[in-house]
């Protein structure tokens, strides 16, 4: 049986259960199971107490895993698997459901509110350890196995000594045919040098006083270029020295240093002193256009 079909059975037989993170569900004692398909609990059969804190007894772990054949961690993490599956349900406002026992959901406290279901129409009698055993205990007729032997003699140690043997032999034909060729290495290397050095024509060194002389005359003095420090850019134009004084006064207010240059008595410049080469403008430009909408414009040298 699954794990979330055995909660109900061992809250019949206990008259308690403790979930883990929700709380405990008591039956009353005074309730009597029946096998009858109309069967319906009495009100109040089964109460709920929330109790965020709660453990899991160690006595519903047993029967878990005596009911479901599984092992202690497997049954552990079937149950609280199926524990965070109805919380998830409980905190997107939907119910969850136990079989046989009844349904949890958050009310508006954000406290868990229990509903009475009806029982799992199985007899309580069904439920039986007697399909599970212990597996550390032998069967009858069953024999241990014995996993010990004797010591055998390793079969690899002839195969160890014929590849040290093949490994020494290759070795040495290795080093018997290098030593020819280390003996006739300087004749052949001597006959080389000598008879490069016959065939070889004494070539005339050229005089290359002239060519120094016509290279230096050519060489022209190259012009430097030098990228200024910093520039100026336009960042707004009005038409009168109210607006003029207005925006200065709120672009101050945001931390910007701009300064306001008078070009005529109905032309207002707003300026931004840019500290960085004059080469890195269309770079700043870009960045007042994409991050305020400012269009910048480059005030050139002189004017």
């Amino acid at each position: 049986m699954k794990i979330q079909e055995l909660l109900a059975q061992y809250l019949y037989k206990e008259k308690s259960l403790t979930l883990p993170g929700l709380g405990r569900f008591e039956l009353d004692p005074s309730v009597i199971l029946t096998d009858t398909k109309e069967q319906v609990w009495p009100e109040g059969a089964i109460t709920f107490t929330m109790d965020r804190q709660a453990q899991l007894p160690d006595e519903l772990l047993t029967f878990l895993v005596q009911q479901s054949g599984k092992m202690k961690p497997l049954a552990l993490s079937d149950l609280e698997s199926y524990i965070s599956s109805g919380m998830q349900l409980i905190n997107i406002g939907k119910p969850f459901l136990i079989k046989g026992i009844g349904s949890l959901s958050k009310n508006q406290t954000a406290q868990l509110q229990f509903e009475q279901g009806n029982p799992v129409l199985e007899k309580i009698d069904s439920i039986s350890t007697d399909h599970v055993r212990d597996r550390t205990v032998l069967a009858e007729g069953e024999t241990e196995i014995d996993f010990s032997h004797e010591e055998r003699k390793s079969s690899k140690k002839p195969i160890l000594i014929f590849g040290l043997i093949v490994a020494l032999a290759l070795v040495g034909w290795a080093v018997w045919l290098a030593l020819p060729k280390k003996q006739a290495t300087p004749t052949v290397e001597e006959n080389t040098e000598q008879t490069t050095a016959a065939d070889t024509p004494v070539m005339q060194q050229p005089d290359t006083s002239a060519v120094v002389k016509d290279t230096v005359q050519a060489v022209a003095p190259a012009t430097t270029v030098v990228d200024t420090t910093s520039f100026k850019l336009v960042v707004e134009t009005v038409s009168s020295k109210a607006k003029a004084d207005a925006r200065l006064a709120f672009h101050q207010s945001r931390n910007r240093e701009l300064s306001l240059n008078v070009k005529d008595s109905s032309t207002y410049q707003l300026i931004l002193l840019v500290q960085k080469p004059l080469s890195d403008s269309s770079k700043v430009k870009d960045s007042l256009r994409n991050w305020y909408g400012i269009k910048a414009q480059v005030i050139k040298p002189g004017n």
